[in-house]
């Protein structure tokens, strides 16, 4: 016989659920605890019964449900990835499935919306990335020692470049514009890796 969760924590993850949806549409300053509530099906006193303002629920949010998004889309598959070929097929997946609620582009508007706003939030985004990048590097450090990548090739440089490109590409991905300028960027962004290759 399964075990019933309790009601505060199914109370906790319907709140969570509600304000991912709000911060991911809206932003952080747009996302309004009405309107999580709303989409929760609760009161504002079973939000505060969980957290006591906006802040401590973003802060909740981006720790146990952004930050493990990025993992999943990002860090696991590239732990698992040891050559350019990998990598390319990672981003390619990745960024042709962009969509403007999805891990990825909702960490690239709150970076953009947050960055000098909130030292504790801003914190927060800034360990995401940095366990993206360490992820983007670790591929070429294995890419490099197994001798498919540049001997040259600076990982933590390069992982830092390419982070940053996917996070521009899902900035603009958020603008109303056909997919043939993401399909550019993508193709861009291949060929760059390209020239990371060992003999290239």
């Amino acid at each position: 016989m399964k075990q019933r969760r309790k009601q505060p924590e199914v109370t906790r993850q319907a709140i969570m659920a509600a304000a991912g949806e709000e911060f991911s549409q809206h932003g952080y300053a747009g996302s309004r605890l009405g309107a999580i509530v709303a989409r929760a099906g609760l009161t504002k006193g079973g939000l505060f019964h969980h957290f006591p303002d906006k802040r401590a629920l973003a802060k909740a949010w981006m720790e146990e449900c952004l930050a493990p998004g990025i993992e999943e889309l990002w860090v696991l598959p590239l732990a698992e990835t040891d050559s350019l070929a990998g990598l390319k097929r990672v981003c390619r997946a990745r960024i042709e499935t962009l969509e403007a609620t999805d891990a990825t582009s909702t960490l690239a508007a709150l970076a953009t919306e947050l960055g000098k706003e909130d030292a504790e939030l801003a914190a927060i985004l800034a360990a995401i990335f940095a366990g993206w990048r360490a992820a983007v590097s670790g591929v070429f450090e294995r890419g490099r020692t197994a001798g498919g990548i540049f001997p040259a090739v600076k990982p933590a440089a390069e992982a830092s470049l390419l982070v940053a490109l996917v996070i521009g590409i899902a900035v603009q991905n958020l603008a109303p514009q056909d997919g043939s300028v993401r399909q550019v960027c993508l193709t861009s962004l291949e060929d760059y890796l390209d020239t990371l290759r060992s003999g290239a």
